[in-house]
């Protein structure tokens, strides 16, 4: 059960209740008195009667449901993080998820708490903290964003798998093998090694040759992706390791 009550909720509720009576005791009471109109010698005017009064009384039951929508009252809360309007029955005691934006609305004492905010050191993105935030995650790439805590107060850690983690070392690519010696290849190497022709043309018969070395991962496999494109093939593998394709 949440430990919480949105006012919006009990209003949709009781509106729920108040059309399904109405709607209910509208047909009912139509159909009554169709049956009253059209009694023929009359031994349906019990059914009619039963009808219709049956109707009338749903009605009215739909009508005081509608009456109690008014005297539900909520507790404004706008959210920190997007500004959307929150109503609540009453002051939460805990933190609660925001209609408009999906994230949990920092509570303490039952009043909203201050969010920072704090950008990204891999994509630059926003993110919101509070002093309640143990630990940090980007929302847009899903790295963990270090953030300040209070003295004393333990640092906590991500278990491996749930945040993206950057590999740190550096990596080898090698030309492996090539299918055609085409000249869209010849240019995309010059273009990644800043050699001429003919030097391209001279690694094409020491193969495996090494084409850069120290390189981030990410820049790894994407030249080797480029070279895939002109019917080559390059691996790459950190520095020190046997190469994988």
């Amino acid at each position: 059960m949440p430990r919480f009550i949105r006012s919006t909720d009990v209003i949709e509720s009781i509106a729920e209740k108040a059309i399904v009576y109405g709607i209910g005791g509208i047909v009912s009471f139509a159909f009554g008195l169709l049956l009253y109109v059209f009694r023929g010698d009359g031994w349906l005017v019990g059914l009619a009667d039963v009808l219709m009064l049956g109707g009338l009384a749903c009605v009215a039951i739909s009508a005081y449901c509608s009456l109690q929508v008014r005297k539900v009252k909520g507790i404004r809360f706008t959210c920190p993080f997007c500004d959307t309007p929150n109503y609540l029955l009453e002051t939460p005691t805990d933190d609660f998820p925001c209609l408009g934006c999906n994230r949990m609305i920092p509570i303490e004492d039952g009043k909203i708490m201050k969010v920072e905010q704090v950008r990204c050191g891999y994509c630059n993105a926003l993110n919101f903290y509070s002093d309640k935030t143990e630990i940090l995650l980007c929302e847009n790439c899903n790295h963990e964003i270090p953030i300040m805590v209070d003295e004393g107060k333990r640092t906590k850690r991500i278990p491996a798998g749930f945040a993206v983690t950057e590999d740190e070392q550096l990596y080898e690519l090698q030309l492996i093998a090539i299918q055609h010696r085409s000249d869209e290849l010849i240019t995309c190497l010059q273009q990644m090694l800043a050699l001429n022709r003919n030097q391209v043309k001279q690694m094409f018969d020491d193969l495996p040759v090494t084409l850069l070395t120290g390189i981030p991962r990410k820049k790894a496999e994407m030249l080797a992706a480029q070279i895939g494109v002109h019917d080559a093939s390059a691996a790459f593998h950190p520095i020190g390791e046997s190469a994988t394709v």
